[in-house]
């Protein structure tokens, strides 16, 4: 895990200490520190920033600085850091004394946790998944602040929601009492109210860049502002005319509502995905490569067809995503279904970036419980497609985007993404996961 320099121990007078603006909104209960300091003393020094006129900058520990003061103490040990040290460092040190105090309101708490979490990912930037990745996580902070990463989660989610309605969370005593009500609320609505917040806030341009790829409206529309021959790679992830809500909902997965994904009649797929691929096909350059995922029952073979009809090149021999476990709706009579078909096509002679890989793709499923869209894939599985398929520098278009993860990937791997989305509570969904990454 990353540090910060820890400073050096020097004897300071307390009249050279300067308070300045302190993260730190409630004292707590100082008689209680006092009683311990009169017994044991000032066991931890005090943090300080060196300043150019002689005097000193109180990072950390306020209140024993308020209390040595009341006592007429004059000269204490402290850690001084020199005058280099940035703005932000001297926001997580500070941060990070808090962290030993045991008197916390549950809402301080939460906004610390939230705080620290942010504060090192904008100093030592995110951690990508998977290991060998440099920046910061989830986990980093959980050990840094010596709580399980599923507590630090569930704290910046009440934090969040706080921000959201603070009114709903007005009469909570406890942590609990917090969670209990962001159990009872729509995820939705929070997710809606932190999205507009976070549209109007600063973000890094990495962050503003992929917000802006993420375009709210229909696909036929917006792709007219395409001009030809632009994308070297589209990924296409269209409505699988099957119900799948109903299909979802036999699976146990029933946290969709029936209006959020847009389904396509059967009698009219064909026609609409025809449609699809031919304003794909104009976007491409003259040698490019087309990724179109499909239920293989009943579709296999008309989607095949269309695909060539349209003007690509393709092969039956499809790419494979398998996952580690399966499922299926009748399992007296079918076996659990544990992989997922797409075909790939191209237009003109493309080259492969990863030339003879396999075409099995072998990634485990998002968790249901942690999807926002219903045919959400992981981002590990896009990263290694995209990169497949398309060098670094190319450009993807993904004309239905739901979860969004598609643009995610292509960041990770060097590849400029854009796409349209219907939904805006998937918008939502993805704006709220990108900023708090």
């Amino acid at each position: 895990m990353p540090n910060i320099d820890v400073g050096i121990v020097a004897m300071v007078s307390l009249e050279d200490i300067e308070v300045g603006d302190r993260a730190r909104q409630e004292m707590g209960n100082l008689d209680e520190i006092e009683n311990s300091m009169k017994e044991s003393g000032l066991i931890s020094p005090l943090a300080v920033k060196e300043l150019n006129n002689g005097k000193f900058l109180l990072l950390a520990g306020e209140r024993r600085f308020r209390i040595l003061t009341k006592n007429g103490i004059e000269t204490i040990p402290v850690r001084v850091y020199h005058e280099d040290i940035t703005e932000l460092e001297i926001k997580i040190i500070e941060l990070a004394e808090n962290f030993f105090r045991k008197d916390f309101e549950p809402w301080e708490h939460d906004n610390l946790v939230r705080e620290t979490h942010r504060l090192h990912q904008q100093l030592h930037g995110v951690k990508a998944p998977g290991p060998g990745h440099l920046g910061w996580s989830v986990e980093d902070t959980s050990e840094m602040i010596g709580i399980s990463k599923g507590g630090t989660s569930d704290a910046i989610k009440r934090a969040n929601a706080r921000e959201a309605y603070p009114e709903l969370f007005a009469h909570c005593k406890t942590q609990s009492d917090a969670t209990k009500v962001l159990k009872k609320m729509d995820e939705a609505v929070i997710k809606d109210v932190l999205a507009r917040k976070i549209e109007l806030s600063k973000v890094s341009s990495s962050v503003q860049q992929l917000s802006n790829s993420f375009i709210l409206g229909d696909f036929f529309t917006k792709v007219k502002e395409i001009p030809d021959g632009m994308m070297h790679l589209v990924e296409i992830d269209p409505p699988y005319a099957i119900d799948l809500n109903k299909a979802k909902k036999s699976e146990g997965e029933s946290n969709y509502k029936q209006d959020e994904y847009n389904e396509i009649n059967s009698e009219e797929y064909v026609d609409f995905l025809f449609s699809v691929l031919l304003e794909c096909y104009r976007v491409m350059s003259d040698h490019s490569w087309l990724i179109c995922w499909f239920a293989p029952e009943p579709w296999f073979a008309p989607v095949f067809q269309t695909i060539l009809n349209a003007g690509f090149n393709s092969t039956r021999m499809c790419g494979l995503w398998t996952k580690p476990s399966g499922q299926s709706k009748r399992p007296e009579i079918h076996l659990a279904n544990t992989y997922e078909m797409f075909f790939y096509a191209w237009k003109g002679r493309p080259a492969m970036n990863k030339a003879g890989r396999s075409n099995v793709f072998q990634f485990p499923p998002v968790p249901p419980n942690q999807k926002t869209h219903p045919t959400e894939r992981p981002v590990e599985l896009m990263k290694e497609i995209y990169s497949t398929f398309a060098f670094p520098g190319s450009r993807v278009l993904i004309p239905f985007l739901g979860s969004g993860n598609g643009l995610i990937a292509a960041d990770e791997v060097g590849v400029a993404g854009v796409g349209f989305e219907l939904s805006k509570s998937y918008r939502d969904s993805f704006l709220v996961k990108i900023y708090s990454k």
